[in-house]
């Protein structure tokens, strides 16, 4: 896969997901739309100075499967790739829960009322785990699909909030009122997984046609663009939808949009595409680690299966580990759990090439030019 299909489109159709569809409006609510602009600025200030970092690693070396972990272990050898590789693998079997949940809530509303939601949830989780053991690769090939399918849930939603925008609501929601127990660093936690998709195309590098190229065009691309969509996002929400409807009504973009059935198509498509990568990605974590030997426990689940060669050990234990984040948590209880093994595995990225730069090895030449020890440290 080149640049646009195995990088740009998976990170954007990660990034424009469960969060921007199902809690966005909750973090506008709390924090008012000039504090939910801050934490937008904030998110991809950290995302892109993360990218940077992805960047000047994949450009330095082969990059193969593995993503993440590949790259740092390449850096900094396997015995540090190792711990970061692990978080990374939680993080990214969480984020199915999360992408499950919110597929969840969106098919809810139109099935009856004595269906369990956490029944909904297994079903489809199962449903994910299927098509991944089978070969999912279909899904790279159906991407373009589901965007044109979300990017027409955002004009839908746009097209209403325009037409119902008011500056005198946009004034009353320009400060924040957070509810009980919620503060700015609460909102953070709650919206920043929505940006954590800068790595989906880094997790399927061993699928691409050129990873020292399209990983950095790709991601930075996506960051950017997708940063636009967001702060947009913000002062349209808050110039056309009361605080407490903010706060209290779920799915609320659908309410306003002019065509409701596609901000519903819109996070069907978005959570299901978004599932499956990260139910494609985070075996392939384990399956680099196994094959490294890092942890010897580890290497059984590394073992390929089937005539495609798939880590079938390694996505059985991420089905297990998203199908207890579904049965324990819901999205405002997974996301900043989400958060946290984020932020310290771009942290480590950050880190990684920041000792890299600073300690001048001779080894470490990264073709990729606008990554300095400054913007590392930074990010970190």
């Amino acid at each position: 896969f080149g640049t646009f299909a195995g990088v740009f489109t998976p990170c954007v159709l990660t990034i424009l997901g469960v969060i921007m569809f199902l809690r966005f409006d909750v973090v506008v609510g709390n924090a008012g739309v000039l504090s939910a602009l801050v934490i937008v600025l904030a998110s991809n200030a950290i995302t892109i100075l993360t990218t940077l970092s992805l960047s000047a690693i994949a450009t330095n070396t082969r990059v193969e499967g593995g993503g993440v972990y590949f790259l740092i272990s390449r850096s900094l050898g396997p015995k540090y790739g190792g711990p970061i590789g692990l978080l990374f693998f939680v993080a990214q079997a969480l984020s199915v829960a999360l992408y499950v949940i919110g597929f969840t809530i969106a098919v809810k509303q139109y099935l009856p009322d004595i269906v369990p939601t956490w029944l909904i949830s297994t079903v489809t989780n199962v449903f994910v785990f299927g098509c991944v053991v089978i070969g999912a690769g279909w899904t790279l090939r159906i991407q373009f699909f589901i965007l044109a399918t979300v990017f027409a849930s955002l004009l839908s939603f746009f097209t209403g909030a325009w037409q119902a925008f008011d500056m005198e609501v946009l004034v009353s929601n320009m400060t924040s009122s957070y509810a009980t127990e919620e503060s700015f660093w609460t909102m953070f936690a709650l919206f920043f997984p929505a940006v954590t998709g800068i790595m989906a195309g880094a997790n399927m590098s061993g699928e691409l046609r050129d990873p020292a190229r399209s990983i950095p065009r790709g991601t930075l691309t996506a960051v950017f663009v997708t940063a636009i969509i967001y702060a947009t996002q913000a002062i349209f929400l808050g110039g056309s939808v009361a605080r407490d409807e903010l706060l209290h009504t779920e799915m609320v973009m659908s309410d306003i949009a002019i065509l409701p059935l596609l901000i519903v198509a819109g996070v069907i498509a978005a959570t299901m595409s978004s599932a499956l990568g990260s139910m494609m990605g985070a075996p392939r974590i384990l399956q680099s680690m196994a094959r490294d030997r890092v942890v010897p426990s580890l290497e059984k689940l590394g073992v390929l299966s089937g005539k495609k060669q798939e880590p079938r050990r390694a996505i059985a234990v991420t089905f297990l580990i998203s199908q207890a984040g579904i049965l324990a948590a819901d999205l405002n209880t997974i996301a900043p759990l989400i958060t946290m093994a984020f932020l310290v595995t771009y942290g480590l990225l950050n880190l990684a090439t920041f000792y890299e730069s600073i300690t001048k090895n001779p080894s470490y030449r990264p073709r990729f030019r606008f990554c300095h020890w400054t913007t590392s440290l930074a990010g970190a």
